[in-house]
């Protein structure tokens, strides 16, 4: 092993082979999530948000994209969500152009109908022995916290986490926002507490302390994925994050004071995701109404102003710098964190990656991912990973 082996991590993570693997699996396979890839599979063994619940209109289909896969998504006349195949396989058009009829959805070309299951139910042009021979893929669906989510994997689904701190007084905002970057490469963003030191200096974290120190960090593997720590001073931040792609944490912003943030990263192809959050805040009553006025002021003038990714891409071909974009915008953490995805490139070699002290949640989040990659790769179980409901977060600054 040579020395910069054992600085950029690979010696504890020794990604250069999978025993048993007939082709080598290195840590760019962290960015493969098509159904045939390790990462791939491995996502697919755990539900995934896909939707917003409330845009799913009754009889108004959707296809959807995750993991390089399309989906057709409907509500049924019950109000019941369903998830199946994306296109008839009579002459291949996608269903989601097609029309609800009750719990079914039937195609817009000639009417070939398929209910929840996927079982084809009715072929008004054939004879009535035929339908029954012809299924569409299908698939499990739950809605929690405002989510559609999905069980895309093989077998029984797994039970679908739920977490105590959401059933407080207050209310859940949803936030969904389509990234033009990897997922891995937003997982480590997420997880990296001594970014917001740097990529985040102008912003509201200034506001709060949080960029008054360097955190000393610390992280140990749990049941349900790790627990981090960033310490500073006598405060301790911590959050959580689960296998293998979701996370809660406390965050803060000035109308909203402190939330519980709770945020999926779910694939849409090797190159962009989407970020499901869901923030609950800890407001009623006139306070919570006083919070959802300054949102949609925030949303009216975010509309005025020159787009977020224009902003980003701007900064990353040196058009402009990040520090000449006003600091108080509503979106500049975001777009903070856009510049430090996006200008890592798509598909980088972290092969090369020289990871220090400060990197040691990262690091762990790769040992487990290519621990569990592995154990897919050579026909073994996996972890069972599971969420206690009762799991907490500190906000780790003074007073906090």
């Amino acid at each position: 092993m040579t020395e910069a082996a054992t600085l950029n991590g690979m010696e504890a993570l020794d990604p250069e082979r999978f025993t048993g693997s007939t082709e080598r699996t290195r840590y760019e396979d962290f960015l493969s999530v098509g159904r045939a890839s390790l990462a791939g599979r491995m996502l697919r063994m755990y539900w995934q948000p896909v939707f917003v619940s409330e845009n799913l209109k009754p009889g108004r289909p959707v296809r959807v994209t995750i993991m390089g896969e399309n989906f057709t998504l409907y509500r049924g006349a019950s109000g019941a969500p369903y998830m199946v195949g994306a296109i008839c396989p009579h002459r291949g058009l996608q269903l989601s152009t097609g029309r609800v009829v009750g719990e079914n959805i039937e195609c817009f070309y000639h009417g070939w109908t398929f209910d929840g299951a996927g079982q084809c139910v009715a072929q008004p042009c054939e004879q009535k022995s035929f339908a029954h021979k012809i299924t569409i893929p299908h698939y499990p669906v739950r809605e929690y916290l405002g989510l559609l989510f999905a069980y895309m994997g093989e077998g029984e689904p797994p039970e679908l986490p739920e977490l105590d701190v959401f059933a407080g007084e207050g209310f859940v905002e949803l936030r969904e926002e389509h990234r033009p970057w990897p997922i891995f490469t937003q997982i480590e963003n997420s997880v990296d507490e001594t970014h917001f030191n740097f990529a985040h200096r102008r912003s509201k974290f200034d506001d709060i302390g949080m960029n008054k120190a360097i955190p000393e960090l610390t992280c140990e593997e749990t049941d349900y994925g790790l627990i981090r720590r960033g310490r500073r001073g006598a405060s301790v931040r911590t959050g959580h994050f689960f296998m293998p792609n979701w996370s809660l944490s406390s965050i803060y912003e000035h109308k909203k004071g402190w939330a519980e943030h709770l945020v999926w990263r779910v694939p849409v192809d090797d190159v962009s995701h989407i970020s499901f959050m869901a923030d609950f805040i800890y407001k009623t009553g006139d306070e919570a109404e006083d919070y959802r006025q300054s949102q949609l002021a925030a949303k009216e003038r975010l509309a005025k102003l020159e787009p977020a990714m224009t902003l980003v891409n701007r900064v990353i071909v040196g058009e402009m710098h990040a520090d000449d974009i006003p600091a108080d915008r509503p979106d500049i953490v975001m777009i903070q964190d856009a510049i430090s995805c996006v200008g890592q490139g798509a598909a980088r070699d972290r092969e090369s990656d020289i990871l220090g002290a400060s990197d040691r949640v990262v690091s762990m989040i790769r040992r487990l991912w290519t621990r569990e990659m592995r154990a897919i790769a050579e026909g073994r179980p996996v972890k069972h990973w599971k969420a206690p409901r009762d799991l907490r977060t500190t906000r780790g600054i003074e007073g906090g």
